[in-house]
């Protein structure tokens, strides 16, 4: 009867005390200071935007950068290059409180969606609440996708013109913003001249 009740105390001792060994998914652990202090002052990761892909056959890809139709979907992925030699944990929490986008079409800086201006002026002042949370983990020198974006989310739709996109992003709230490398890509009129 004794060893009834004591096998599943056993078995409870027996599982805290393998899990309190394994370390901890990294979203839960704490930074490190070299860790805190990096993300806070990020100039070691170098951001720029790249088009996305789409998979024409079994192992081809090829690069959606345009020339782009005024009624097609424009997005381009964020990416981050970790150049110092410590990994580091990056959250992505909400990319209108991250990101300040910048958008020129023929040298002019478009303005965002009005529906969306006072929202983004709004989180760059305020506390920093997640829609959602991810984690990137940025190994030194591995780009990888920090957020994807569709400049619909951002602006009216894009007429013709040449258009220069860049950013500014920040990975911590009150941390330094990074400007990111610009990308260029063209809007074509489709009617017929």
């Amino acid at each position: 009867m004794v060893k009834k009740l004591l096998a599943p105390l056993f078995f409870f001792i027996w599982v805290s005390a393998s899990e309190s060994q394994t370390p901890a998914p990294i979203q839960f652990r704490e930074l490190t200071q070299a860790q805190r202090v990096v993300l806070h002052s990020p100039e070691v990761i170098m951001l720029e935007f790249a088009p996305l892909t789409r998979r024409v056959s079994a192992d081809v890809y090829e690069k959606m950068s345009g020339p782009f139709k005024p009624t097609d979907p424009i997005r381009f992925n964020l990416m981050g290059t970790n150049t110092s030699l410590i990994t580091l944990p990056v959250r992505r929490l909400d990319p209108y409180s991250q990101n300040k986008l910048r958008l020129f079409r023929d040298n002019q800086e478009l303005e965002y969606r009005k529906d969306k201006a006072e929202l983004i002026r709004t989180k760059h002042t305020t506390e920093w609440r997640g829609i959602r949370v991810r984690l990137v983990e940025l190994n030194p020198n591995e780009p990888k996708v920090l957020e994807t974006f569709d400049l619909a989310d951002w602006y009216e739709p894009l007429g013709p013109g040449h258009y220069v996109l860049s950013t500014q992003h920040r990975f911590v709230q009150g941390g330094k913003w990074v400007e990111s490398a610009a990308i260029t890509f063209e809007v074509q009129d489709t009617k017929p001249q």
